[in-house]
This record gives C-alpha cells, structure tokens and sequence, in this order.
C-alpha cells in the first residue's frame, strides 16, 4: 500500500510544543490587541464602510478591485514586486491558517483537512507562491536601501522601519524553505518532491549536516521563525506594517475618485436660522477632520506615487502630498490630534497654497487616501486668521467679485485664456 501524504505539524519539535507556542504567543496578542484597539476605538470604521459610496456592496467591490486585485498597484512597473510580496503573504497566511485548522481544530475530532491530494496540491502551490514572496522582497529591499540614501531626515526613520520590516518578512520566507528542506532530509517520503524548494533545499542539506544537527537546526529555526513571525504581528498596529491592516479597510470606506466639487465648510442658511454665529470654516489640527480623513492617514505607504504625478512636485514648490500625508499621519500615532498644524509648522502655508488641486495624487493612490481633502480645509483656515499676502488677497478677491483669478469682468470671459500672460497687469 503506497504511503498516504498526510501534515506532520510538530513531527519533528519536542513533545508539549504546541502547547508552548500559545503560551509564548499570548504576550504577543496581548501588544497587538492593544495596538488594535488604540487604532480603531472611536474610528467609526462601521459607520464609514456602510455610508460609503455604494454601501456594502460598493466597499466589498473596492475591496476586490483595489486590495485583492491590487489595481493601481499593478499599474506601475514597479508595483510588481509589491505584487510578489502581497500574494506571497497572502497565501503563506492562509497555509497557516489552514495548518491552524488541521492541526488544532478538525485533527481532535477525527478529522484530518491536510492529507492525500489536497496536501500535496497545497504543498506545490504554497511553494511556489512563498519564491514569489521571496523574490519581491529581494527587489523591495534593494529598492529601499536605494532610496535610504537619498531620503530626508524626516524620511530617514520612515525607510529604516519599512528595512526593518523587509528584512523580518525575509526571514520568514528563507527559514520557511530551510525548515521544508530540513524536515525532508530527516522525514524523507515518496512524495516530498511536490515541495520543489524544499526538495533542492535538502538535496543541497544531504551530506552537509549530520541528522542529530540537523535536528538541532531545525527546533532552533523553528522557535526563532515563530517568535520573528509573533513580533511582526505585536508591531503591526504601531510601524509602518500598520498600512497593511488599515489599508483595505481605508479601501472599504473612500470612494476612491476625486470630488466633483469642494464641500462647503457651513450652509449659511442653516447659520441665518440657528443664530449661531459661532463658525469654524477651516480646519487646523488632525482632530478637526472628520473619521474618515483621520482613519485614512492610517493607510498612506509612503510609496511616493501622489509626489511622482504631482504638478507642484514637479514644479518644485514647498509641497509634497505624500509628506503632507505623513506629517498628518504622525499627529495620529503621537497622540497629537488636538495640535495646531498651523501654528507649530508641521504643515506651511507655501505648501498648501503649492496645491492646483487637480486631484492627480487622489487618482494615483493604491490606497485612496485623498491629499486634497486635507490641503482645502487647512487653506480656509489661512484665511480665516487672515494669513495671506497680498497676491493671495487679491486672487481671492477677484474671485469672489469676478468670479476668476484675473478680475475680469463677466463680458470679458472669452479673452480670460489669452489673460494669462498679462496676468499681473490686470487690476486687483
């Protein structure tokens, strides 16, 4: 009778492992948990996803078109590797989840999920996702350390986190293969060679390592593999690996598209009949967005895809939506909400009147964070404090009398083309 394929999880650990893995997993939990909690307690994220564009249905379509599908992520040479990564991971999380299942759920009662065909097919199929991981976490990592050179200061801590989280996922990726290779060379069986990586990985192991070290090796990496896999969920909710848990969720609740007009920050009419005079028209700390804009900052990658479309980048003027972004996002995660943005610096005026809003960072974001939503509200704040020189005085007053920049007259709206190069000859 051939010998039936069937998941070993702790074959080669010592007896009460299992047992020992919650016990170490459960101060690990514990940090995520509370991570969790600071993140989405009072967020509103049920409120947001069922009043978004399209309710339930509209956030669950997002959801598949901009996380599992990647869209924009794809659009971009470089989002390839991102891609590796992303699907990589997701299949190596669910391999766990259904070893998990098998093991701890189903195997107590008889029941066995991981055995004959449906194992090996897994087998194949986890393997040759988990060098797709591999392989786009080598180029991620290559292309981070490149741009470590040339960030700013306030960059620098930014790509040292996400370094340190390439290098946390690439160690799990490499001792997953080098723990497959070990438990073939000490387990060997008809059909290990379906786990092609591990298959070269012991062949290569076979002759180097005497069984009693490689036993060793194996319950070493075996530990280490669990405790780096533990820290990397703990710091999920407190480093930059936080966007990948808020980042579908931001997708579920934005729309994903520019709005067609700007809000108006109060109905006068509504003022008139209330009798309350008492009106904040601009926004000028984190707190003074609603939760929806406070979540958002939560998802940014700091990918840089809104500075490379942006007008005012390429111009080279004092604004960058993806620093904008992530000076806000701080605020959030130092607990500095109630901060006036505008008083202490953390966001300039040049910055935000750098801004055409012409929406080009709202359409390239993978995540559909919307920089533009931040910049306007901030901007009617300057005005409301009557910060403004005289130009900016003066455009808003031609508009608001003119209605455009250049103060013509309504029977000279033909000729406001051919009035940009005069533009600072005409009266104010």
């Amino acid at each position: 009778m051939a010998e039936q394929a069937i998941r070993e999880t702790f074959g080669l650990m010592p007896p009460g492992t299992s047992h020992y893995l919650y016990v170490v997993f459960a101060p690990f939990a514990l940090v995520f948990a509370y991570g969790a909690y600071l993140r989405l307690a009072r967020s509103g994220l049920i409120d947001l996803v069922r009043g978004g564009s399209g309710g339930i249905a509209g956030a669950l379509g997002r959801l598949g078109w901009y996380a599992l599908l990647q869209r924009r992520v794809a659009a971009r040479p470089r989002g390839y590797a991102h891609l590796g990564i992303f699907y990589g991971f997701l299949a190596l999380f669910a391999g766990t989840t259904i070893v998990f299942i098998d093991w701890d759920i189903l195997r107590p009662l008889g029941v066995r999920l991981l055995a004959g065909a449906p194992y090996l097919l897994l087998e194949s199929f986890l393997d040759a996702l988990g060098v797709a991981f591999v392989v786009g976490l080598c180029v991620a990592l290559v292309w981070r350390l490149a741009r470590l050179r040339t960030s700013t200061p306030d960059q620098r801590a930014v790509q040292l986190q996400f370094l340190g989280l390439i290098g946390g996922l690439l160690f799990l990726g490499l001792t997953g293969f080098l723990l497959e290779g070990l438990r073939i060379l000490l387990r060997p069986a008809s059909w290990t060679d379906v786990s092609f990586v591990g298959t070269a990985v012991a062949g290569f192991l076979s002759g180097a390592v005497s069984p009693g070290t490689a036993q060793e090796i194996y319950v070493g990496l075996w530990w280490s593999h669990a405790v780096v896999a533990f820290t990397l969920i703990a710091l999920l909710p407190f480093t930059v690996f936080l966007h990948a848990g808020a980042a579908p969720l931001n997708v579920m609740a934005q729309p994903g598209l520019p709005r067609r007009e700007l809000d108006a920050p109060f109905d006068l009419r509504e003022v008139m009949e209330s009798g309350n005079f008492d009106l904040q028209p601009g926004v000028a700390t984190v707190a003074g967005f609603d939760a929806g804009r406070r979540f958002a900052l939560l998802a940014c990658t700091n990918c840089g895809r809104c500075d490379e479309v942006c007008p005012a980048v390429a111009m080279g003027t004092a604004l960058s939506p993806r620093r904008l972004v992530q000076s806000l996002r701080r605020q959030v995660l130092e607990a500095k909400t109630e901060e006036d943005l505008l008083d202490t610096a953390v966001v300039s005026p040049e910055a935000l009147w750098a801004c055409t809003t012409c929406a080009a960072c709202v359409m390239a974001c993978p995540v559909l964070i919307r920089p533009v939503d931040y910049i306007v509200p901030m901007r009617r704040e300057e005005v409301s404090r009557q910060h403004l020189d005289a130009r900016q005085g003066a455009l808003l007053a031609n508009l608001g009398r003119s209605a455009n920049p250049f103060g013509l007259p309504p029977d000279r709206r033909d000729d406001l083309p051919g009035s940009l190069a005069q533009a600072d000859g005409v009266e104010s």
